[in-house]
């Protein structure tokens, strides 16, 4: 049996995966198995991906990221899960240094840091730390399959955020994480990537899902400023994100019907003092126009 079961959805990326597998295939670290799911593909990618024997190789319809991901999760027989996307490249230690310090830690889960990149890899970008929490996504994280199965962990089936509930499922029920300051994973950012187009509600969405699921296993109530902080950070990054005046206005008018949710203005240790200054404004404010006069006169 392998010690790490690697899953890839694939959509449309006949331009990227070559380079994705070979930097997987290059491993120092070879005990491993790698499922790739084409997730209805209607490119060259699956010819590319028959290319190579090693993979173990399923073809699905359509469904998005999230559904795929659930797919190849029953598949999987490693002890240890990664969940890679199919543009990425990997340093040739990645999996070696992650499954040597999330054993000899006895964690549940390793977290590495990663930085964006737009043709090459070995060029600067933005780096990505853990601090004070993880990021909402799944590629850093090399998870212990028994943590999965124990909390039935899953994706949501949205086509943007939908491993916000898995990633922080597994953030909030680990017993131990473990990170690392390596930089082994570098995140191709694209202009027309799935994780460019988000669909506001989703990670409203994504956030209901993972209230529901601490409160189930019992966790809400002793981490809920951890809780309120992560989607306030998530919340204010969306809007500040947009560069579009009206995507701007469609965060805005959703964190105006959310606050009733999460309740984020009863946040006792705030984490994030300037996104909260925004949040606060967004929620207190009569009309898009005032809250603006508050941001450009406040809180820059």
């Amino acid at each position: 049996m392998p010690k790490i079961s690697i899953i890839i959805p694939v959509y449309n990326l006949k331009n990227y995966i070559e380079d994705t597998i070979n930097s997987i295939l290059n491993q120092s670290f070879k005990d491993f198995e790698l499922i790739v799911v084409d997730d209805g593909s209607d490119d060259n990618s699956v010819k590319i991906l028959e290319k190579y024997p090693q993979i173990t190789l399923y073809q699905k319809e359509h469904k998005g990221a999230g559904v795929i991901r659930n797919f190849a999760l029953k598949k999987a027989v490693g002890d240890y899960i990664l969940f890679l996307d199919g543009d990425d490249i990997f340093d040739r230690d990645f999996l070696l240094k992650m499954h040597k310090k999330i054993v000899q830690n006895s964690s549940d889960c390793a977290i590495c840091v990663s930085r964006e990149f737009k043709k090459n890899p070995k060029t600067k970008g933005k780096i990505h730390n853990n601090f004070p929490y993880p990021q909402g996504w799944a590629w850093d994280k090399l998870v212990k399959k028994e943590l999965i199965e124990k909390y039935d962990l899953k994706f949501s089936s949205f086509n943007s955020s939908e491993d916000f509930l898995f990633s922080y499922g597994v953030y909030f029920l680990s017993n131990k994480i473990v990170y690392l300051d390596d930089c082994l994973v570098f995140h191709r950012i694209r202009k027309n990537s799935l994780s460019k187009k988000r669909e506001l509600e989703n990670i409203f969405y994504a956030s209901k899902e993972l209230k529901e699921l601490l409160i189930k296993n019992g966790v809400f109530e002793k981490r809920t400023d951890d809780f309120k902080n992560i989607v306030l950070r998530c919340l204010i990054w969306h809007y500040l994100d947009f560069k579009n005046i009206y995507k701007k206005y469609s965060v805005y008018k959703l964190i105006k019907n959310y606050e009733n949710e999460f309740n984020i203005l009863d946040t006792k240790d705030v984490k994030f003092k300037r996104y909260f200054k925004i949040y606060e404004s967004i929620i207190t404010s009569q009309n898009y126009l005032s809250f603006l006069i508050k941001y450009f006169l406040c809180l820059r």
